[in-house]
Parts: structure tokens; C-alpha cells; sequence
């Protein structure tokens, strides 16, 4: 049987694993894409507010061989749309738009990472 404490405390307990689920009322953080190349940051691209749709080409020359990328910025997300890789994981990876979420192209060490500016 119940008491009414227990019920009590059972309410409260419940309110509190909600918690998190609440925003806070702290501002967004102002994220953007960095794009790496066997580590060396080729460049970053802000994200947070992105209006409209963008396409970037970007080639880079390793080992002396030129590698081509068509990236598209849209609305806050970043994705690669075509690559000359041959397993094709960063195109079929699709878009990130959240801190810490990764595009990786492996066989040409390019990375592309979403994070906050702090």
C-alpha cells in the first residue's frame, strides 16, 4: 500500500528525470564545418544562419594525384554530394548539422567536422 509520501516522492522523482529534457533558455551556439586534410585544416565554413543553398568544389592534390569534392552548405548542415573516392562513404554519409558528427573520406584523409565556436 501507498503512502502519501511515497506518492510524493514518486511525483518528484518523475519531474525530475524530466529535467533534461527542458531547455534551459541558453542562447545556440554558433557552430561551423572544419574541413581537415591528414590533420591540417584546410578551412572553415560558418553553419549558423547559412540562408539558401551553397555548393563548394574542392580539390585537393595528394601524392600528386587531384582528388574532387562537391560539397553543399544548406541551412545550417553541410554534406558531400560527390567525391572521386571509391567507396563513396562520405557522399553516402549524407548531411551533419550537430557538433561533433563527422564526414571522413579514409583512402584521402579528408575529414569534415561540425563544431561550436566557444
Amino acid at each position: 500500500m501507498l503512502k502519501k509520501a511515497d506518492i510524493v516522492l514518486l511525483i518528484l522523482l518523475l519531474l525530475l528525470s524530466l529535467l533534461p529534457l527542458f531547455p534551459w533558455g541558453l542562447p545556440p551556439s554558433a557552430c561551423y564545418a572544419e574541413i581537415r586534410l591528414d590533420g591540417q585544416i584546410l578551412e572553415k565554413i560558418p553553419l549558423t544562419g547559412q540562408q539558401g543553398v551553397q555548393e563548394r568544389p574542392l580539390t585537393i592534390t595528394q601524392a600528386g594525384a587531384q582528388h574532387h569534392y562537391l560539397i553543399r552548405i544548406e541551412q545550417d548542415t553541410i554534406a558531400v554530394i560527390t567525391a572521386d573516392c571509391p567507396d563513396k562513404i562520405c557522399v553516402k554519409t549524407g548531411s551533419i548539422s550537430k557538433p561533433g558528427e563527422i564526414i571522413a573520406c579514409l583512402p584521402h584523409k579528408l575529414i569534415i567536422e561540425i563544431k561550436t565556436a566557444q
